[in-house]
């Protein structure tokens, strides 16, 4: 926290940049996996896509 504003930035900017080299991600356990091929199945079942981004955001504004 003693750090400037941009000083702290830079180290949040190469601190993801190498979180992102190692393209890795946390382990799924199987449950994980069949939680998520579940919600995908129902998503492509349902055929709704939901908002886009800019409804969503606008959604967001109009409920503040």
């Amino acid at each position: 926290m003693t750090l400037p504003l941009e000083e702290r930035l830079e180290l949040v900017q190469t601190l993801w940049d190498s979180i992102a080299a190692e393209q890795s991600g946390p382990e799924l356990t199987d449950g994980d996996r069949q939680l998520i091929d579940q919600r995908l199945e129902a998503f492509l079942a349902d055929g709704d896509p939901g908002l886009d981004a800019d409804a969503a955001l606008d959604a967001i504004d109009r409920s503040l």
